[in-house]
């Protein structure tokens, strides 16, 4: 991800729609890309959800987080069957 921020609370609606939309496009070819992804989009979503009180916003990123969950655990799991070598 270009945009390795932690923190997204201090940015506008426009701001968040921006850094979203700069990585949705990306090419993510590995469980882990796409991961990070879902881990991205989530926060976008919930900073957006906080702010505006949007539970359309809430509903996607808690879709985005368990997109997330699912494919982190499948990292791990090819993980345990290659001795720790993905």
């Amino acid at each position: 991800m270009s945009e390795k921020r932690t923190d997204l609370s201090n940015l506008t609606g426009p701001e968040l729609v921006r850094i979203f939309l700069a990585e949705y496009d990306k090419p993510r070819t590995t469980p882990q890309e796409r991961a990070e992804f879902f881990d991205f989009k989530s926060r976008v979503f919930a900073a957006i959800a906080m702010r505006d009180g949007n539970p359309d916003a809430a509903r996607f990123a808690a879709c985005a987080k368990a997109d997330s969950d699912l494919l982190w655990a499948e990292v791990a799991v090819v993980e345990a069957l290659n001795g720790g070598v993905r």
